[in-house]
């Protein structure tokens, strides 16, 4: 019996791995085909929603096409997303760019502080978003304080994207094809987990 179950435990699981990297790429498509019919400046909130909002489903093991959930969803949070993950996105753009662009020290130190902050608040805004419903001006609030309780899940989300960009650097190829998905999917991964993790340990204090 063992000899035959672990070939086929492996077959499983080599299936389950490449069936979340056809996952990622085409999360990555629609990421880069709804931010541009968004304009860049308005569809990536939106896309970045809706990527996150899909893979939160699959997790949950729901089945949804993902085109037609893919599409639906970033009409119905356009507006909405833009306001609650935009900035974050907005600003992590335009830091990002500013730290490269500039050559005096000083400056680029403090434009890559505030690009790890904002960036660190697009980690945790848009699968927050994506996961609970509370009102629309509190996300950015509630997506701060989770942050300030629970620095080290923060740590790991910017790790995770650390390890994401360094891959893309060795292998630039990957970049149009899986960078931008394989960043929402992990982080979508990693951030649900937390907030489930976080959601038992309150429940468990409340009930004593």
């Amino acid at each position: 019996m063992s000899t035959t179950a672990a070939p086929a435990g492996w077959a499983i699981r080599l299936h389950d791995a490449m069936d979340w990297i056809f996952w990622v790429a085409r999360i990555n498509v629609l990421w880069w085909l709804f931010t541009l019919a968004g304009a860049g400046v308005l569809g990536a909130a939106p896309a970045s929603v809706a990527a996150t909002t899909m893979t939160r489903q699959r997790l949950r093991g729901e089945s949804v096409p993902l085109l037609r959930g893919f599409a639906r969803t970033w009409k119905r949070e356009f507006l909405r997303a833009n306001a609650t993950a935009g900035p974050a996105i907005w600003a992590s753009t335009v830091l990002g760019v500013a730290a490269a662009g500039t050559t005096d020290p000083a400056l680029r130190v403090t434009f890559l502080a505030a690009f790890v902050l904002a960036f660190a608040n697009a980690c945790v805004v848009i699968p927050l978003y994506a996961h609970y419903d509370v009102p629309l001006g509190s996300y950015i609030s509630v997506a701060g304080r989770w942050s300030l309780r629970n620095i080290p899940h923060v740590l790991l989300l910017l790790l995770s994207a650390v390890v994401i960009v360094t891959v893309s650097s060795a292998v630039p190829g990957i970049v149009p094809f899986l960078t931008m998905g394989a960043w929402i999917v992990i982080n979508t991964v990693l951030a649900v987990g937390f907030f489930t993790a976080n959601d038992k340990r309150i429940d468990a204090d409340l009930t004593h």
